[in-house]
């Protein structure tokens, strides 16, 4: 018996040893963990493809129009209406003028005035080169302008302005009668003398 304890006693060791030399492999050959397990990966940048890239920039940029500063001559009767009333709207600013009519056929203009009550100047030439200037200022194509504050010839001007509104008035019918009555202001020659800077004004009337 006393000598079985001892051979007990080794063989317990050697078990024992034999136990961890497994454990300690166990543990070595237990995968380790990856290097990228624990780290976020970042997705690449999202890039635009060269084709939308191309597409954004060959789009044409928005143009804008301006309008220009003159509307041009009277070349029919309906823009004979409309820049005829334009330029009796522009007259009637003055705070000289108390009424305006106006007709305007190709580069002529066709002014007659009543004054203001607390106005007593009569037509004198600072009057007609402010009348002159709102015509322009309505249409730039304008380069004749007849001013008068005659009441015969003012209310002609109003009876051939009341003619737009007829449907059966013609632009040839319309053009003969104003260039008659600015020949008529102009002493007979509807032409008008050149000025300074180039454009032909009429200013003369009754």
């Amino acid at each position: 018996m006393k000598k079985t304890t001892p051979i007990l006693m080794v063989l317990s060791l050697t078990c024992m040893g034999l136990f961890t030399a497994c454990a300690s492999s166990a543990d070595t050959m237990m995968p380790s963990p990856s290097p990228s397990a624990g780290m976020a990966t970042t997705s690449p940048a999202a890039t635009t493809s060269p084709a939308a890239a191309t597409t954004e920039s060959s789009s044409p940029m928005p143009t804008i129009s301006v309008e220009p500063a003159t509307v041009g001559a009277a070349n029919t009767v309906s823009d004979s209406r409309r820049i005829s009333d334009m330029v009796e709207e522009e007259v009637e600013k003055l705070s000289e003028v108390d009424e305006a009519d106006a007709i305007v056929v190709g580069n002529i203009a066709l002014i007659g005035i009543s004054y203001d009550d607390q106005y007593q100047g009569g037509k004198t030439d600072r009057i007609v080169e402010m009348v002159t200037q709102r015509a322009e200022m309505a249409d730039k194509a304008i380069t004749a302008v007849h001013v008068t504050d005659n009441e015969t010839v003012r209310e002609q001007i109003s009876n051939l302005n009341d003619m737009l509104d007829d449907a059966g008035t013609s632009f040839e019918q319309l053009q003969a009668q104003v260039l008659e009555i600015a020949g008529t202001l102009s002493g007979g020659d509807a032409s008008q003398p050149v000025t300074d800077n180039g454009a032909t004004q009429g200013r003369s009337g009754t």
